[in-house]
């Protein structure tokens, strides 16, 4: 066995000769037959018109056109001796073979024009072997969404966290793969995606969440594979603008949601695409803007230099206050973003194509997190100001060397830096106040009241950059066999600083005057930094056959992984700067750098995949597919505390990087059943299990530090969970442009911790880390979403989105009122309560001879629900907290608040209802 492993992966590293273009072009094949006798016709020419794209049907009639970008397209089939036949309508789909069959007439047969025939779109597809859902163009833009994410969390099986993180069937967030035209994404510092490409830009998107096959990597959850749109030898356009704002009488939860402004939302983007020479150079090119001021706001009642101070021998009940701020009302969560995108495609020669493809993101933005609840409320100058600024470049290469054959080559760097500061400038340059920043240690906060004054000394930056270089290739063997092979090398380069500024003292120790900050040393704990530049590599193999009334992917993924990251040879002693041991305080640092650290080794996997499709009538298939997959832990917890540094004082001093984590995996199957009902619906039924293992967490003993007094925690694959669940999808498609798709999802997902960090947090808050499975934050037992769309060709349309959520989990706590002690109620053993949303989109068309304006509306939570994401949980609750009735009971004098404003968190809600109005031309 293992002498054939060694043989197939020598194969694949040598020969470059068997796989498709990853993830970005779909097939068209059929049977050209006789229309009268029924008999095979060899040697039709079948072209997809418009394009390059062709092939002949063999001596039994069959043919196969491979390498066919998504989107819809024209068949032709035509021979001597027979009457031409088109079919119109044929949608290509990424990965996937449509099916077009073609019947000709003998020349003999009379007929008064050529055969057109309009294809229709399958309810069943008949070749997925596992779960995915496909969203073109078409319905991008018809959709009540704003952008890609929006569309993302429709799909059946996601779950949307409380933060907006995404989790599909049960796994951790970042446990996706995100792909723009067959190139990863994917930040794997912590797992996000580097851009997010605009809607417009979308020609299609495709999101796997069954066992997908070999060809994809680094996920143990999910595949988003997007391919974005070319140029073409006819000018298109669009530009579409939009404005709006929140409109809600809930200013009982949010602060200043009664006062519209008709643009604190504004769009504007367009798209233009067209030739530069006929049939050779095209181009395509996408702009946007967009920002949104936001729906969570504090108000300056203070500027940060303001101070609160208790008076003398008052016992905490009395506060001297300066107040010097304006009062206005200040959004904590603004966003701005610009997207640029351009994308050459050069048409080499027949068969060759070269396409560049630019991608530009930056954000600008701010968040309002329940931590800095208070700290910035009535102080909103102190909010962390962040930048999100992407590059993306993917330069591919597509060769079709003969009419079944074609590899694929992209070469890809991306770049993706973040930082957060509140003042971009430390220093002012100004003698008299050489710094914006101010003394932190003399501001204080009376009791029930929002924080005064101060600044938020943390600044942090970090960079992740990555090179890929991929090649894949493509054989169709036969009409029923088509095999694949693929190799890709991945070199990341990942920065990180996180900087806490601290006090500038003289030469006593002692503050200066006027007051001024300073970057601590690279030795202390206030100032983290690294650069690694870990490799990754893989190679695969997959193999497609569709005979014998079956389709079966089956493959094998081979994964390579370098961290350049170095272990502790002694984990009690971790700082090599301020060693412990006697021992180790004899030698020189020199000395020390010999043996105080051992290189992380390099980690291999083998994935083996299994896909089948067995079509059981014309009308009805089940599917079954099955795999090992793995992914690497996040950088971010590879690298944490990169100089082993401890902390003042006893105790545990908290987590340490472990850069010899291991990859974490996951084995994930389901069946399901896929059948037309009558001639315009279908359902399709999933059953699925996800078990995770090796994941990163903290369900370890702390590590003791020579000398006893001090400990610390260390990253490990000590998590594990499972999810378990089926999904119900029904599709309906009535006459005259109406469409009905609902989808439910019941699931259970539950595992030993929800984060890495909640067993080194459980110890650290005095109870005993998980040791049964107990439901994940995430757990959301019932996920019902329905779509109702209605299209009248440049006349009018609408659709609607509704999604009824069943309450995630929560650990309910203890309270006075209760007799029960701490520790008593296990973990996430009660659920906040049912969410449900709708979302709407109307429009009207004015046709301009062959262009079209619209005008359309877009309400977000329509019936502006307050739905309850997060719960006090002593009482769960979102508005009422016994801490409240607590502090009712003493009485307290409330400075720049009221204990019904002090205790009301916005952040345990949904958003309020967003009203857009827009424009489109399209051309």
């Amino acid at each position: 066995m293992y002498k054939i492993l060694r043989i197939l992966i020598t194969l694949l590293l040598i020969s470059s000769s068997i796989y498709a273009d990853l993830g970005t072009t779909g097939k068209i094949a059929g049977q050209v037959t006789d229309a009268v006798t029924g008999e095979p016709i060899p040697f039709v020419n079948v072209i997809v018109m418009g394009t390059s794209y062709g092939a002949a049907s063999d001596f039994d009639g069959y043919y196969s056109i491979i390498n066919i970008p998504p989107g819809i397209y024209e068949v032709k089939g035509s021979a001597i001796g027979f009457n031409p036949m088109t079919v119109t309508n044929v949608k290509v789909s990424i990965d996937l073979t449509t099916t077009i069959d073609l019947q000709l007439n003998e020349t003999s047969v009379q007929l008064e024009e050529e055969v057109i025939v309009v294809a229709t779109r399958p309810l069943v597809v008949k070749d997925l072997t596992a779960s995915t859902a496909i969203v073109g163009a078409d319905l991008i833009k018809e959709l009540p969404v704003n952008d890609l994410n929006d569309v993302l969390q429709l799909q059946a099986g996601i779950v949307v966290a409380p933060g907006g993180d995404i989790h599909v069937r049960g796994g951790r967030s970042g446990q996706v793969t995100y792909q723009i035209d067959g190139v990863p994404v994917t930040d794997a510092y912590d797992g996000s995606t580097v851009v997010e490409v605009n809607q417009n830009a979308v020609q299609e998107m495709q999101v796997i969440s069954g066992a997908f096959n070999a060809e994809y990597g680094q996920a143990l959850s999910a595949i988003v594979n997007v391919v974005t749109k070319d140029g073409s030898n006819d000018f298109n356009g669009n530009i579409q603008m939009f404005a709006g704002d929140y409109v809600s009488d809930k200013t009982d939860i949010f602060w200043n949601v009664n006062d519209v402004n008709p643009i604190s939302i504004a769009n504007i983007e367009g798209g233009f695409s067209g030739p530069i020479i006929n049939d050779d150079l095209f181009f395509y090119v996408n702009l946007r803007y967009y920002k949104n001021a936001g729906y969570l706001y504090g108000r300056r009642d203070y500027l940060v230099t303001d101070v609160a101070s208790e008076v003398p021998n008052s016992g905490g009940a009395d506060f001297n206050i300066t107040q010097n701020g304006d009062g206005e009302f200040v959004s904590l969560n603004p966003f701005e973003k610009y997207f640029g995108q351009g994308k050459l495609t050069y048409v080499v020669m027949p068969g060759m194509r070269l396409s560049y493809n630019l991608i530009y993101d930056k954000q600008n933005l701010q968040y309002y997190e329940d931590d800095d609840d208070k700290p910035v409320k009535v102080t909103p100058d102190n909010n962390l100001q962040r930048f999100n600024t992407a590059f993306t470049n993917i330069l591919n290469l597509n060769h079709a060397i003969s009419s079944s054959s074609f590899y694929t080559l992209n070469l890809s760097y991306f770049s993706k830096r973040f930082e957060q500061y509140l003042f971009e400038d430390i220093y002012t340059g100004n003698p008299d106040k050489p710094t914006e920043y101010v003394d932190n240690t003399i501001h204080q906060t009376p009791p029930f009241s929002y924080n005064v004054g101060g600044t938020n000394m943390q600044r942090f930056e970090r960079e992740t950059k990555s090179f890929i270089a991929k090649l894949d290739w493509t054989t169709q063997v036969t009409h029923t066999t088509n095999l694949q092979f693929g190799i890709s090398y991945i070199k990341q380069d990942i920065f990180f600083h996180d900087i806490n500024l601290v006090d500038m003292r003289d030469e006593n120790g002692l503050k200066v005057f006027p007051y001024n900050v300073v970057v601590p040393p690279i030795e202390s704990v206030d100032n983290n930094q690294y650069n690694h530049k870990p490799t990754e590599f893989a190679t695969y193999l997959q193999a497609k056959f569709e005979a014998f009334n079956m389709i079966i992917n089956v493959g094998l993924r081979w994964d390579l992984f370098a961290p350049d990251g170095v272990v502790l040879a002694d984990p009690s002693d971790p700082n090599i700067k301020n060693p412990l041991r006697p021992s180790h305080q004899a030698d020189s640092f020199e000395e020390r750098l010999t043996y105080w650290y051992e290189d992380a080794t390099v980690k291999t996997q083998l994935s083996p995949r299994l896909g089948i499709a067995f079509p059981i009538t014309d009308q009805g298939v089940i599917h079954f597919s099955y795999g090992h997959f793995f992914q690497l832990p996040r950088y971010e917890f590879l690298y944490e505390n990169p100089e082993f540094e401890l902390g003042v004082g006893s105790g545990n001093q908290g987590l340490f990087g472990n850069a010899n984590l291991l990859p974490q995996k996951t084995v994930k199957g389901e069946i399901g059943l896929q059948q037309q009902i009558g001639a315009f619906s279908a359902i399709d039924v999933t059953v699925f299990f996800e078990d995770y293992r090796d994941l990163t967490g903290t369900q370890t003993e702390s590590i003791s530090v020579f000398g006893g007094a001090q400990s610390y925690s260390v990253y490990a694959n000590s998590d594990f969970g499972f999810s378990r669940g089926f999904i119900i999808k029904y599709t309906q498609r009535f006459g005259g442009g109406v469409a009905v798709n609902i989808d439910y999802t019941f699931s259970d997902t539950k595992g030993n911790s929800s984060n890495p960090e909640d067993s080194r947090n459980a110890v650290q808050d005095g109870a005993l880390p998980e040791t049964i499975i107990a439901p994940l934050n995430w757990d959301q037992s019932h996920t019902l979403n329905i779509s109702i769309a209605y299209a009248k060709s440049r006349d009018w349309g609408f659709s609607m989105i509704g999604n009824f959520f069943s309450g995630q989990p929560y650990t309910p706590a203890v309270n006075k009122f209760t007799r029960v002690t701490q520790n008593a109620f296990p973990t996430n053993s009660d659920n906040k309560p049912f969410i449900a949303n709708i979302d709407l989109r109307v429009y009207k068309d004015f046709p301009i001879g062959n262009q079209t304006l619209s005008a359309f509306i877009r309400i977000f939570n329509l019936l502006d629900y307050d739905n309850a994401v997060n719960v006090y949980t002593n009482t769960g609750d979102p508005y009422y907290t016994i801490d409240k009735t607590e502090a009712e009971r003493i009485n307290p004098t409330v400075y720049n608040s009221t204990l019904d404003d002090y205790y009301n968190v916005p952040t345990y809600f949904s958003q309020p209802r967003r009203v857009e109005l827009g424009v489109a031309y399209n051309f």
